[in-house]
This record gives C-alpha cells, sequence and structure tokens, in this order.
C-alpha cells in the first residue's frame, strides 16, 4: 500500500509539473511581444519611435532580407535577420521573407541591387537599404567593434515607404560646386526619406523652380553672377529656403561678393579665415574640427546621441545684427582653435596664431536663420567637404546634414536613433583534439551522467 502511493503521489506530481509549464507556456504566448532583453547594449529593445512607426503602418509590408552567405558575413546577416524580426512580431501588418540573393537572381534585377539589401514592400511601391551601409566601425575598428544603425534606418524607411509626403530639393551648380554625383550617398539617403533631388544651371533656367522646397548650394567655388542673386532673393521672398554650405577658396575674401551678400541676408557674416584646431592636430590633423554643438532643434538630439560632426577646410563664421530672423548657432569649435585669415600662407603650410588678425576660438561654423515666428527659412554652414561620398559616413555627419534637410524641408518624420555599439565578433579555430574533447563532454559525457543518475534513482525508488 506504501508502494502504491508513493508511485501515485510521483505520477501526480509529474502530471501536476507538466501541467504547470503547459499553462506558463501557453500564458508567455499569449502575451505575444513580452520578451526580457538581458543583452548589455538593448540589442532587442526597439525604442519609441520605432513602435509607433510600427503601430501607424496600415496597410501589409513585405520586408526581404536578401543576403549574400559567406564565413565573414554571417553573423552580420543573422543580426539584420535578427532586428527584422523584432519588427514583425510586433504587427501581423509586417511579413519577413529572406532569401540567399546569389539563388534569387531575379529579385537582384527587380529592385535593382547588387549586394545584401533589405527591400520593403508595400504595394506597388519600396524602399531598399543596404545592409552594409548599417554596419560601421566604432572608432578605429582595432577591437573589432562597430555601430549598428538598423533600427534607424528600418523605421525611417517603414515611415517613408507609408508616407504620401515629398519634398524636392534643387542643387545649384556652375560654381564648382560639389554635385550630385560626389554626393552620391547623401542623394540615395535623401531619396530614402522621400525627398527628390535635381541640379540646377540658374544661368539657364533663369529662376529658382517654384515647387522647390529648398535651393542647396554646396561648396562653391566661384562666385554667383549679379542676376543669379537676384533669382535666388526672388525665390527666397517667394517663401523658399535655403542651404548654403560653403567651400574653400584661395581668393575667397575678393571674390566671394555676392555669396556674401546672399548669407548677410540672413545676418551671417563669412570672415573668410580657415579653421585651425590644435586639439586635432595629433589625430586627424590642424585642418579639421570636431565642434560642439549649439541648441537648435537641428542639433538637439544629436547632441543627446553624441553624434558630432567632422569637418575640414571649414570657414569661420560670425553673425551682425538685424530684426527679420531668429539667429541661433548651430555649432562651434573649441576654445584652442582659430580662424587663419592668412590664406597664402596656409597654402604653404604655414600658419601661426596672430592674435591681432586671426580669429579666435571658438569660432562658430554654422547657424539657423528662423523666422520671427519660428518657421526654418536658411541654414548657413561654414563646411561642405562632409557631405561628399568619402566623408559622409565620418562621424555624425549623415546624421547632421540629413537633420539639416528634414528641419528645412519640415519634414515631420525624420527622426534619430541611437546607433547600438556591438562588440567585435571572434572565430575561435580548433585544433583536432580540442575537437574530439568538446565532442565526448558535449555528446557523450553529459548524457551518460545523466542516464546514471536516472538510473540510481530508479533502482532507488524499487527498491522503496
Amino acid at each position: 500500500m506504501k508502494k502504491w502511493l508513493s508511485h501515485t503521489n510521483s505520477t501526480v506530481l509529474s502530471v501536476a509539473v507538466i501541467g504547470i509549464f503547459i499553462l506558463l507556456t501557453l500564458f508567455l504566448n499569449s502575451l505575444g511581444g513580452f520578451q526580457l532583453d538581458l543583452t548589455s547594449n538593448k540589442q532587442y529593445t526597439l525604442s519609441d519611435q520605432s513602435l509607433t512607426a510600427i503601430k501607424n503602418v496600415k496597410d501589409d509590408v513585405n520586408i526581404l532580407v536578401l543576403t549574400v552567405e559567406n564565413a565573414n558575413n554571417t553573423v552580420l546577416n543573422r543580426e539584420v535577420a535578427d532586428m527584422v524580426e523584432e519588427y514583425t512580431k510586433r504587427s501581423s501588418k509586417l511579413k519577413m521573407k529572406q532569401y540567399n540573393l546569389t539563388q534569387e537572381p531575379a529579385l537582384a534585377s527587380k529592385y535593382g541591387i547588387t549586394g545584401s539589401s533589405i527591400v520593403l514592400e508595400q504595394g506597388d511601391r519600396h524602399k531598399v537599404i543596404d545592409i552594409a551601409s548599417l554596419f560601421t566601425a566604432n572608432g578605429d575598428g582595432s577591437d573589432g567593434s562597430y555601430q549598428f544603425t538598423g533600427e534607424e534606418k528600418l523605421t525611417q524607411a517603414l515611415m517613408n515607404l507609408s508616407s504620401t509626403e515629398t519634398k524636392k530639393m534643387v542643387f545649384l551648380t556652375g560654381h564648382e560646386e560639389l554635385s550630385l554625383d560626389q554626393m552620391g550617398t547623401l542623394r540615395s539617403s535623401l531619396e530614402q526619406n522621400n525627398v527628390t533631388t535635381e541640379e540646377l544651371q540658374l544661368n539657364q533656367a533663369g529662376k529658382v523652380p517654384e515647387d522647390a522646397d529648398v535651393l542647396a548650394i554646396i561648396g562653391p567655388q566661384r562666385d554667383l553672377s549679379d542676376a543669379e542673386l537676384t533669382a535666388v532673393r526672388t525665390y527666397m521672398s517667394n517663401g523658399g529656403k535655403l542651404l548654403l554650405s560653403l567651400g574653400f577658396a584661395e581668393d575667397m575674401k575678393s571674390s566671394w561678393k555676392n555669396i556674401d551678400a546672399l548669407i548677410a541676408d540672413y545676418g551671417v557674416v563669412d570672415e573668410h579665415a580657415v579653421m585651425v584646431d590644435n586639439n586635432q592636430a595629433s589625430t586627424m590633423g590642424p585642418l579639421w574640427v570636431s565642434p560642439e554643438y549649439g541648441s537648435h532643434a537641428i542639433t538637439d538630439k544629436l547632441a543627446q546621441n553624441k553624434l558630432y560632426p567632422m569637418l575640414s577646410l571649414s570657414i569661420a563664421l560670425t553673425s551682425k545684427e538685424q530684426d527679420k530672423y531668429k539667429l541661433s548657432p548651430l555649432m562651434h569649435s573649441s576654445n584652442e582653435s582659430y580662424g587663419e585669415t592668412n590664406i597664402s600662407g596656409l597654402l604653404q603650410n604655414e600658419t601661426n596664431n596672430d592674435k591681432e588678425v586671426d580669429i579666435q576660438g571658438p569660432v562658430e561654423l554654422g547657424y539657423a536663420a528662423d523666422t520671427l515666428d519660428g518657421k526654418p527659412k536658411a541654414v548657413i554652414l561654414g563646411s561642405s567637404i562632409f557631405m561628399q561620398d568619402s566623408e559622409i559616413a565620418s562621424g555624425g555627419n549623415r546624421d547632421f546634414i540629413l537633420n539639416t534637410v528634414n528641419y528645412l524641408s519640415e519634414k515631420q518624420d525624420g527622426l534619430t536613433i541611437r546607433p547600438r555599439v556591438q562588440a567585435g565578433y571572434e572565430i575561435a579555430y580548433l585544433n583536432g583534439q580540442q575537437a574530439r574533447t568538446i565532442f565526448f563532454v558535449a555528446i557523450v559525457a553529459f548524457p551518460l551522467i545523466f542516464v546514471i543518475i536516472g538510473v540510481l534513482l530508479w533502482w532507488r525508488r524499487k527498491r522503496v
């Protein structure tokens, strides 16, 4: 009788444990998106901006993860797939499909891609994200760590896919400005943000298109003509917005009469001095500046996330009193910097801080001019090289210029999500003896130990 009761109790206890496990599993499954993120950098926790964007998706979106698999990128591809899966867990409107790109040439041709990409497809519209652009080395990359910006770019693409809001940005040419061909990454980023781009030869067109939301003048080497200055001022007086980013030119002091007059309309003064920053002399070089931000809608989130741009050959700016616009400093150089006014000497690698002539730091490198009722009107920057393809991935360059364009064009869906810093992955190569030891312990020893324990428990119960 005692033996029968013992077996009955064991059976009831086992059934109870199994039942509790099943109920707990059903309960956790009913919670849907519930999960506990124990990773040190909260790798699987989406930001509030992303959760809001997911919630606002009204129509089905197919998210295609198209990857090229090899030994070097398996872990990174897995990280991208895991991130997309986190999105699909939170909305039945999002469907994930994963393909090996080398086995799906038709998909590569359909979307015009040549490398690993994420494609978001909604009806007849789609957005493409280059997976390689999601990963950048952290610092000098010596420790193998990297930044992962996948959440920001996927959320932005999701918002833009559903948005019907489009803006037009026109880039002035004819003065040796940076061309759109030299700013391919920026152009692609703008198009992903529903900002169309085109170039404008103002001498031929005669006027700035009325449907242009922003006129961009990026790194001009020669001055505007009188007729061009009049055309730009006409566009601005009719509600246009201006992004003017200065470029370095040896004779800028004597030759930039109309460019200087244009920025003076908004209270900005070009000091015709190139910034030299001794804080950067031992790293990037003295002609590089990593500025601090002023307080403005363009820069506040970037400052919080420590996304600072890296500028070179920057032109010192100051302001003058005027009563038409509210002028806000966007960024400034360090206390150890100065604006070199001797340009000919600078070109001969000769520069000394002459405190009686040179502009003493900290020096302003950018201003935002807003109307008195708080509407954006113009952004004047003292540097432009940071926008070209070779530099835009450095520091917060891309984030800064996209925030600037979003602000000027009054886009309501621009955002910045701090990139996650991931530790470097290392590959461990095992010799034959190590491999055999791991196999024996994992496949043979551990299971055998549990079998022995089970046999001993059975034998003990049998004797009771």
